[in-house]
């Protein structure tokens, strides 16, 4: 497959990882993905814009070649973001163009050092403190935003084309060799899809940083984003229409989620003694006028309690102990969550035991380590809790939404 086009010399030379299948350990990619790097001509030299992951290096030399010939110069590789999908194949394409030099913040400067471990006298220059790169014909403009979603991050305008090579904003994993939106539509659903997931797992942890730029997107161009010709993401199709659409539904889906007074209960309970606390808990916590919504694990997913908890302040989880630890539905929401995401929710435990205990002890471990508010103590009671210590339940689960409510 040939380089294309995006725009009069600008060209993608990227590859595609058709098979990928997860992404980032976690993160599902039913339609494959793509690497995206683009190839800029201009009066002042070529400049290509990304790497691609090491093992596709010699496949982006080709697209290279396909567009500056065999004896071509590269004479700038502009990194907006070092992660090793962007990054990977740096040093390959240093070892053919070592006369090239390479753009970026100084937090991605320091990375490609242990990432790509490239060589000391690699010509580099840093983007925070140039700001902008003449080239004659066309000038580019860096516009820093970190945590997006590295702290290395910065998309970079092409002014005169009025196009925006975005890194990973706006991408999604989805592959297909037409490479431009314009001309899959018929594959729309399909590409919203594949958005949305991307969105959600790359970006959630860092919606207030979307909005930073987003609004660096409209106010530091030089010109409005509804001018924009294209939108060269990392990953995915390249934007040529929809833009506006596309910018727009990313600040939607940047806005913060209101977060109601309700309480969700996740338990296990083997013999009952965990789920009649959670059923105390219950009613002491709708005593306040709180919401409460109950799921017994055995009978819900995991999913379905993740739902729940999306728009909620409070989650508790109970948990009988189990062959000395936590039972295992349990400590997996648990580990669904992230000290980003949800340092502003109150999030407890409690359980009942009959040896030694430890199915509260370690999820309360787990809990510290997601830095939430915990306004009351873990609670566990051994066996069948009897009629003071399910008044202590009761009372513990009042005390826990008092504090949600504050």
């Amino acid at each position: 497959m040939k380089a294309l086009e995006v725009v009069k010399d600008l060209y993608w030379v990227g590859v595609f990882g058709k098979e990928l299948r997860v992404f980032d350990i976690i993160m599902t990619t039913p339609y494959g993905t793509s690497y995206n790097s683009f190839l800029l001509k201009s009066e002042k030299g070529n400049v290509l814009f990304e790497t691609c992951k090491e093992n596709f290096a010699g496949e982006c030399l080709e697209r290279i070649e396909d567009v500056i010939g065999k004896e071509g110069k590269l004479d700038y590789i502009v990194l907006n973001h070092t992660e090793p999908d962007h990054s990977g194949s740096l040093v390959h394409i240093l070892e053919k163009y070592p006369e090239a030099t390479v753009i970026g913040t100084m937090a991605a400067l320091n990375n490609i050092k242990y990432i790509g471990h490239i060589k000391e006298n690699t010509k580099t220059l840093n983007s925070g403190k140039i700001k902008t790169l003449d080239l004659g014909n066309y000038h580019l403009k860096f516009l820093i935003q970190p945590f997006l979603h590295w702290p290395d991050t910065m998309m970079t305008v092409i002014e005169e084309m009025k196009v925006l090579v975005s890194c990973d904003v706006f991408g999604g994993h989805y592959a297909d060799e037409r490479v431009f939106n314009d001309q899959m539509m018929e594959r729309i659903k399909d590409m919203d899809d594949a958005y949305k997931h991307y969105f959600d797992c790359i970006f959630g942890p860092f919606k207030n940083y979307v909005i930073k730029g987003l609004d660096m997107i409209e106010t530091q161009m030089g010109f409005p984003s509804d001018e924009l010709k294209a939108i060269c993401c990392s990953h995915g199709p390249v934007l040529r229409t929809h833009i506006k659409e596309n910018i727009e539904r990313y600040r939607q889906w940047a806005q913060p989620i209101a977060l109601k007074n309700k309480v969700v209960i996740a338990y296990g309970s083997a013999y009952g003694y965990t789920q009649k606390m959670a059923e105390q808990i219950s009613e002491g916590i709708k005593s306040t006028g709180v919401e409460v919504k109950m799921f017994n694990i055995v009978e819900s997913s995991v999913g379905d309690v993740l739902k729940e908890f999306e728009d909620a302040k409070g989650l508790l989880l109970g948990t009988p102990t189990l062959v000395n630890d936590t039972i295992p539905p349990i400590m997996q929401i648990a580990c669904s969550l992230n000290p980003t995401i949800h340092c502003n929710r109150f999030v407890q435990c409690f359980g009942s035991f009959g040896w030694s205990g430890e199915g509260v002890k370690n999820l309360s471990a787990r809990i510290v380590q997601l830095k939430v508010h915990q306004p009351v103590e873990p609670l566990s009671i051994k066996f069948q809790p009897n009629s003071n210590e399910l008044q202590t339940c009761f009372e513990w689960g009042k005390k826990f939404a008092e504090a949600l409510k504050a």
